[in-house]
């Protein structure tokens, strides 16, 4: 059993090393909001990823054909949500004892992080290229195998993507800095949620 993992485990490993919007998010919320904003967004991410492992198990088990429609809708949606938090974000003026930029519940920042992993248009084209490859072809349950592999997926993702996130405590003096009368780390947060949600408009449109 395990001989048949390292391959996708190593796979795995490489895959999340390459930088990435998840990767980018973790690290503006890290900066912006501490090791909670990175541990509740690294969370929401892999939540995501795991919306994505079913519905690669259901294409799996029944090949289930998903309208392009719906996709192309819910990815819309998810990028206008972004966008939102966005404006709402450098729209809101720290007080003045407050350098940092407001923060969110921790439900809203792992929302915030499942959102862009379920938004990203390329992520369900990864999963449904990545994981069937590594699905031995004597699998007596190939739909739960596939399951079992995203959801491991999920978990060293999530663990990786807390590390980076966190690191970028290291950075929060940026909070004392200001510009144009916000802290730095909105600045952060605004640009990577706007190239974020730019981007994955771009990119479901082109697609669907």
């Amino acid at each position: 059993m395990i001989e048949a993992l390292m391959p996708f485990l190593l796979a795995v490993l490489a895959l999340l090393i390459i930088p990435g919007p998840d990767m980018a998010l973790v690290m503006a919320n890290g900066i912006a909001y501490g090791r909670r904003g990175a541990f509740y967004s690294s969370l929401g991410i892999s939540s995501g990823g795991l919306v994505l492992a079913v519905a690669i198990a259901l294409l799996v088990a029944a090949t289930l054909a998903i309208s392009p429609s719906v996709l192309l809708v819910l990815q819309l949606v998810g990028c206008l949500y972004l966008f939102c938090v966005a404006m709402r974000t450098i729209f809101s003026r720290p007080g003045p004892e407050d350098t940092c930029a407001p923060a969110p519940t921790s439900g809203n920042l792992f929302l915030r992080g499942a959102v862009t992993n379920i938004s990203n248009p390329k992520a369900l084209i990864f999963f449904s290229a990545f994981i069937p490859q590594f699905i031995p072809d004597d699998a007596t349950e190939p739909a739960l195998y596939a399951f079992l592999l995203g959801a491991l997926l999920c978990l060293i993702g999530g663990v990786v993507n807390f590390a980076i996130g966190a690191s970028g405590v290291l950075f929060s003096g940026l909070n004392r800095i200001g510009f144009l009368g916000r802290s730095w780390s909105q600045w952060i947060v605004f640009v990577v949620f706007v190239s974020i949600s730019v981007t994955f408009t771009v990119q479901a449109v082109a697609s669907g």
